[in-house]
Order: C-alpha cells, then structure tokens, then sequence
C-alpha cells in the first residue's frame, strides 16, 4: 500500500506540537546549564533525560518528512 502522506492538518498538528517540545527542550537545557553551573549534579540528569526525549521524536519526525511525497 502506497505512502499517501500527512495530510494538510496533520502536517499543521505535528509543527504545533514540535514547536511546543522544542520550547520545553530548550527550557530544560536552560534549567540544566543554571543547576550544573551552581554545582547540582541534578543537572547532568535533566540534560540527559532532556535529549533523549527529544532527540529521538526530531529525529523521527525528519524521517518521516522526508519520506513524504511533494
């Protein structure tokens, strides 16, 4: 079964909602940076957990975006 793609709305709903974790994962780094710079070893895990949330779902959400037909 061919690949039809995403339609209008979902390709509006999946930048929506990547834009809203994009904020939160630059919002955690942030946190991070401040807790590893006042010597909270908190930090490194909240960076860690941070990036492996969101690196994989950019990382997936590309995949698919190039896989769409134009």
């Amino acid at each position: 079964m061919p690949n039809v793609g995403w339609s209008l709305e979902q390709r509006a709903a999946v930048k929506r909602w990547m834009l809203f974790a994009s904020l939160f994962a630059v919002a955690g780094v942030i946190l991070s940076v401040l807790l590893i710079a006042a010597g909270n070893s908190g930090g490194w895990a909240l960076l860690f957990l941070t990036l492996c949330i969101y690196g994989p779902c950019q990382l997936y959400i590309g995949t698919i975006k190039r896989k769409q037909p134009h």
